[in-house]
């Protein structure tokens, strides 16, 4: 089976069982919107390249028993039929109709790639809806109440993330440098397109962590107690968490 797939499969297993939790009583770490949809709880994560963001989401998810979804496995499941199909397929059509209402709100008509941009919508306000995931990156603060998750941004000093990008990819400090300066760039101008955000502003998320002063397992506790203490749950008494030690 595809990775992404497989990793998708797993998403609405766990989603099905939350929802069987959930008929019998409120499921703490959830947020129910002014329409009634839930969502939540959720863990997004935006960062500068050669941050550690994505190390960050996966010590995180893997502490939390939460399935993460980086931009990559996002954009593949937007443009996979079969497997976005299959996603969005779970969520009644009730709340897709609620949905569709806002659509405006978030996508200017202006905009190419209008269909990849409501694939990509659907995906991450699915995800949301599921719970339990740690997304990363594509602009999932802004399509998501603030109120469902907690929103991280990493950020390191230029150098340390020359330095990271060019012994994870075995590139030199030149090309590392220029490949930075490129995501970097289509990151930010991406969220500026789509939600006319400054993905730079801590004003659009609830914490910002500094890698270079904040070493990565640090930084997951920290990520975690904050998480807690915004949407209201303990870890140890959370149906999906499995803390590890």
């Amino acid at each position: 089976m595809n990775p992404t797939l497989k990793l998708v499969e797993r998403q609405i297993a766990s989603s099905a069982l939350r929802k069987r939790l959930e008929t019998a009583d409120h499921l703490p770490g959830r947020y129910v919107s002014p329409d009634g949809v839930a969502f939540g709880p959720c863990l997004l994560i935006s960062r500068e390249c050669g941050s550690g963001g994505s190390q960050l989401a996966q010590l995180t998810g893997e502490k939390l028993g939460w399935n993460v979804f980086d931009s990559k496995i996002v954009d593949e499941i937007a443009h996979a039929a079969n497997v976005h199909q299959r996603l969005v397929e779970t969520v009644d059509e009730h709340i897709h109709s609620l949905w569709e209402q806002n659509w405006r709100e978030f996508l200017l008509d202006e905009l190419p790639d209008k269909k990849y941009l409501r694939h990509l919508r659907q995906v991450v306000m699915t995800l949301g809806h599921h719970g339990n995931v740690v997304l990363v990156g594509r602009g999932a603060q802004y399509l998501l109440p603030p109120q469902c998750g907690l929103r991280v941004r990493v950020v390191a000093p230029l150098e340390m993330r020359i330095q990271n990008v060019a012994e994870g990819e075995k590139i030199s400090r030149e090309q590392a440098k220029a490949r930075i300066k490129a995501v970097d760039a289509e990151r930010n101008a991406f969220v500026w397109k789509v939600f006319r955000k400054d993905v730079s502003s801590p004003l659009n998320h609830d914490v910002v962590i500094n890698t270079a002063k904040i070493e990565l397992e640090i930084a997951t506790q920290i990520v975690l107690a904050m998480l807690q203490n915004k949407l209201g749950f303990k870890l140890d008494s959370h149906p999906f968490a499995t803390t590890q030690s």
